[in-house]
Parts: C-alpha cells; sequence; structure tokens
C-alpha cells in the first residue's frame, strides 16, 4: 500500500476500510508491497492486491457494494493485459473529488497470446478510457475559465488533457476575424457548414479519438449546437434547416456542461450584450440539448471556484455511469410501475397521435429531458416544462407541476439530484433546488432552496439536513454526484 504524506486522514480511512472490507468477501488475494502501475501514478492513496484468477470476476460487484454503502463511486476500470486497474472516488469537505487506485494482479498470470492483445487493444479503441467533454454557453459566463482549469489539471482518472476550441481544426486552421459579422449568402453558408461536418469527422478520427483511447480528457470550448443558438456569431444567417439535419452526422461528447447564468448577472459581466438577448441566449442553450440525458446544467452565477468544483463532479459522475454501464453492474435505480414505463417511453419517442394520446390518458404533459432512473409512482397530472433540468434519483408524485412563472415563459426550474417532490407540488420559475431536498405536498416553490431542505406550504424551509454539503459558509449548488441509500457502515 503506498499513501501520500499530504494525504488527508478519510482518505486513508478509507483505503483501510476497503481492505478490510476484501477480508470479508470470499475473494482470494494477497495485500502486495509491489510499485503500483504508471497509470494511476497521478493518485495519491494506492493498493496492490494480487487475486486468484477464478475469483477476479467477482471484484467488481464487491467494489461496487463498497461504494454504495460507504458514500463513493466506481469511476474507472482500466485492463492491460493480466492487470486491472479500479479507481474509486468520493467528495472531500471542499466538494472536490478526491481518488484511491486499487491495482489488481493475477495470480500466476501466463502472457497473453498474439491474438489476446489485440483483442484487448481492440476494446480499447471500441471503448477508450478517455472523456470527450462540450463546454456551451454564453460569453461571460465563466466558460472559458473553466475549460482553462480542466485543460491545465486534469483529474486522476486521465492521463492528460487536452484543450479544442469549437472544432479540431483539421481544415482551415486559421479561425476567421471574430469582428466581422457580415452574413453569408445561401451558397457560403453551405459551404462553410459542409466544411465543418468534414472537420469534425476528420479530426475526431485522426486526433480525438486516439487521445481518448490514451486516456486523454478532451474538453471543447464550444462545440456546433452553438451554430444553432448562436448563428449571427459564424455569419450564418441562413439554411439553419440544413444546420440542423447536419446536426446527427456531428461526433458528440459523452457530456456536455452547459452554464447557465441570469441573463441581469451575465449584463453585468458583458455589457455587450442586450437584456432581451441575455434572456434568448440562456433559453436557447437549455433547449439545444433538451432531449439528451449527459447534460449537466451548472449553475455559472457562483464563483469560479465552485463552477470548476461543480463541474468536475459531473465529469466524476458521468465516469461513474460509463464504468457501471460497461461492467454490467446492477442497476440501483428505483423501479417504477408499468403505467411510468408507458408514459415515459411515448414522452420521450413522440409517436405520432399515440403520444398525444398517452398523454390524454395519463393527463400528464412531460417535454423535458428525464434521466432513466427517475421515479413517478403514480404518474398521472404531472406536468413539465420543456426546459426544466431534472436531476437524477428525482421521486416525482402526482399532480406535480415543474414550469415557469408568468412573464418569464423561457426559463425552467433545475431539479438537483435525489429530490423528493410530494403531490401537488407547484416549482415555478427561474429557481434551483439543491440536492436531497424534499418540497412537501402541495408546496409552492419560487425560490432556490438549499441542498437538504424540507419545504411546506408557499416557500417555507421548516427544516434544514444537518449532513447537507457546505463550502464557505454556504449550500454546496446542485449536482450530478449520486448520494445511495444510507446503510450501516461495515465493520
Amino acid at each position: 500500500m503506498r499513501t501520500d504524506p499530504n494525504v488527508s486522514d478519510a482518505g486513508e480511512i478509507r483505503l483501510a476500510a476497503l481492505l478490510r472490507y476484501l477480508q470479508t468477501e470470499p475473494i482470494e488475494h494477497v495485500v502486495s508491497d509491489e510499485p503500483a502501475d504508471e497509470a494511476c501514478s497521478g493518485v495519491q492513496l494506492t493498493a496492490t492486491i494480487v487475486v486468484a484468477s477464478e475469483t477476479l470476476p467477482l471484484l467488481p460487484p464487491v467494489l461496487n457494494e463498497f461504494c454504495r454503502r460507504h458514500e463513493m463511486q466506481l469511476v474507472h476500470h482500466w485492463c492491460r493485459g493480466s492487470d486491472e486497474l479500479f479507481l474509486l472516488s468520493w467528495l472531500n469537505e471542499q466538494q472536490r473529488p478526491d481518488f484511491m487506485a486499487l491495482h489488481v494482479k493475477r495470480h500466476a498470470a501466463k502472457q497473453g497470446t498474439w491474438w489476446q492483445r489485440k483483442r484487448d487493444d481492440w476494446r480499447r479503441w471500441r471503448e477508450p478510457s478517455g472523456l470527450l467533454i462540450a463546454c456551451i454557453g454564453p460569453d461571460g459566463s465563466g466558460r472559458t475559465s473553466v475549460v482553462e482549469h480542466l485543460g491545465a489539471r486534469p483529474l486522476a482518472p486521465f492521463l492528460a488533457a487536452h484543450r479544442m476550441e469549437l472544432r479540431p481544426h483539421i481544415m482551415r486552421p486559421v479561425p476567421v476575424d471574430p469582428e466581422s459579422r457580415v452574413p453569408r449568402g445561401r451558397l457560403g453558408t453551405m459551404a462553410k457548414l459542409m466544411m465543418f461536418v468534414a472537420d469534425y469527422w476528420l479530426g475526431y478520427w485522426w486526433q480525438i479519438r486516439p487521445k481518448l483511447v490514451a486516456s486523454t480528457m478532451v474538453v471543447s470550448n464550444r462545440y456546433f449546437d452553438d451554430i444553432l443558438v448562436d448563428p449571427g456569431y459564424y455569419r450564418i444567417d441562413r439554411s439553419r434547416r440544413l444546420a440542423r439535419w447536419l446536426l446527427p452526422w456531428i461526433p458528440r461528447p459523452e457530456l456536455w456542461l452547459v452554464f447557465d447564468v441570469p441573463s441581469e448577472v451575465l449584463q453585468t459581466r458583458t455589457r455587450e450584450v442586450a437584456a432581451e438577448e441575455a434572456a434568448r441566449l440562456r433559453s436557447e442553450y437549455r433547449k439545444v440539448l433538451r432531449r439528451r440525458e449527459d447534460v449537466v446544467v451548472l449553475d455559472a452565477e457562483q464563483p469560479i471556484d465552485e463552477v470548476c468544483a461543480e463541474a468536475e463532479r459531473a465529469i466524476v459522475a458521468q465516469l461513474a455511469s460509463r464504468t457501471a454501464r460497461r461492467l454490467g453492474l446492477p442497476d440501483t435505480s428505483k423501479d417504477n410501475p408499468a403505467s411510468t414505463d408507458v408514459l415515459l417511453f411515448f414522452c420521450r419517442r413522440h409517436v405520432p397521435a399515440l403520444s398525444k394520446l398517452i398523454r390524454v390518458l395519463f393527463n400528464s404533459d412531460i417535454h423535458c429531458r428525464l434521466p432513466a432512473d427517475v421515479h413517478m409512482p403514480h404518474p398521472y397530472g404531472i406536468v413539465l416544462h420543456r426546459q426544466a433540468v431534472i436531476g437524477h434519483r428525482v421521486t416525482i408524485m402526482q399532480q406535480v407541476m415543474i414550469g415557469s412563472r408568468d412573464g418569464d415563459p423561457n426559463i425552467a426550474p433545475v431539479i438537483g439530484d435525489d429530490v423528493v417532490i410530494g403531490a401537488g407540488a407547484r416549482i415555478l420559475g427561474d429557481v434551483r433546488i439543491g440536492k436531497g431536498a424534499t418540497i412537501g405536498a402541495n408546496a409552492v416553490v419560487t425560490r432556490d432552496i438549499p441542498p437538504g431542505a424540507t419545504v411546506v406550504g408557499a416557500d417555507r424551509i421548516v427544516a434544514t439536513s444537518r449532513n447537507s454539503a457546505t463550502v464557505g459558509g454556504e449550500a454546496a449548488k446542485v449536482a450530478r454526484f449520486p448520494r445511495p441509500p444510507r446503510q450501516k457502515p461495515a465493520a
């Protein structure tokens, strides 16, 4: 076991608890003092064990159960020959992710054949360990600062970081004069869009994909979808329908970070943007990605350090979801009744006529993006705005309305993870509901709710969880870092 003198006591306690937990499981292993692989050289807490080949398939479910009990996440799995690496993460006191690595060696492993090595190479190419992240949002939202932070200091699961401005720049690497705002003609617009498609495809397979295979975090400042939000910035005044048609042909990132900031705050940061334009941009950025489940809306109104921490938590949560899918770990999300599955199926796919009929039968109108682990035990009378943002493991009871307020029709609430919304509750307007909050039955919410709080009546907070995370004396903002069910920790 290798530890760093600068590591907190909490990290050492978690690593020791993991080794003790493995002793109680039917996994034949021996703790080794051999140095860890270079893939985990950036992790301060590292342990190396030698495991029997017969019991090695049992290790991922055991680690997943350990993470569930200790409010951790299994965020990375790396395999090379007979060695495997598991990376676990948790939140420290500053609400930033910390990591520890478990390096696993097979006992008496034989040298792999040529075919096995080629198979491992193909698997790494098909399932790269890197991550492509797209950061979009208006100028003045702090997007560029967060991109620079992520690019300068990659997280522990990645060996390197790479920044990209809008596109790979394989074709026409010299950017156009940003001061020029003269719209192109129809032919010029079509040629520009086709050049973008060719640049994204060639750049992805020639530059980005090899970096992802080499465990690199690629962070893009803007992406092709910005054309649909602000076409005037790219001197595109026509052929927006063509740009929308070309959208599915562009390589898609695995994670989208949307920087959301109120129009009043955006005007104080950039005087060049009018109030109407700032409100329009905020609405369009939410609208352009409302059908995708790999989107995280960041509260860009808070200080830049907290925005960076929220972005890091979103990246770790995305890695944990991808690792669970690749390892085939059991889904711990709540089960929904068959009626909920029917409603969500037709709401997500928008089948002509039939989807509308299902909405009428259930008296529900759902247009926003819903994660797969949302819980609706009684899916009747639920109305969700098309720009509402729903977090993970959110429970929505019957007769719930999440929508906009009068005079602000394009801005809807942002609901954090693990939130419980009681029957008949109303959440209206530009508000953010913190992680783990509880909205009582028939409550009316028109202002921000801190994490872990309980709301009844009209904006009345009656309780706040003692365990709710705080940063700098203020409640932490909404993030996609799951909180497992409470259980008694293992001895």
